[in-house]
C-alpha cells in the first residue's frame, strides 16, 4: 500500500489506523496492527472505511477482540519507506 498520508495509534502502540490515498474515495482509512517499532503493519480483515470515525467505530464493536489502549493519537508520517505491509490475514 502506498501513499499514506496520515497514522494514528493507541496508548500501547499496538493498534491504529492510516490514511491512504484512494483514487475514488480520495482517502480511505484501515484499522491496522502495528508489528513492531518499524511500523510494519497488517491490515485487519482487509478493511477499510471512508472516514476516521468509521474505521475508530470498528473498535468499538462489542464483538472485536481488538481492544483499544487509551486514545488514539496522531503519528507523525516522515517518510512513506518507513512503512510496509505484510501480505497477510490476521
Amino acid at each position: 500500500m502506498r501513499g499514506i498520508k496520515n497514522a494514528w495509534e493507541d496508548d500501547k502502540g499496538r493498534i491504529g489506523i492510516i490514511e491512504l490515498d484512494e483514487k475514488v474515495f480520495g482517502s480511505t482509512f484501515h484499522p491496522v496492527v502495528w508489528k513492531d517499532e518499524k511500523r510494519n503493519y497488517h491490515v485487519i480483515n482487509n478493511l477499510w472505511y471512508t472516514t476516521y470515525h468509521g474505521a475508530r467505530e470498528f473498535f468499538r464493536a462489542p464483538t472485536n477482540c481488538y481492544a483499544v489502549e487509551g486514545r488514539m493519537k496522531k503519528i507523525v508520517v516522515e517518510r512513506e519507506e518507513r512503512y510496509a505491509t505484510v501480505d497477510c490475514y490476521l
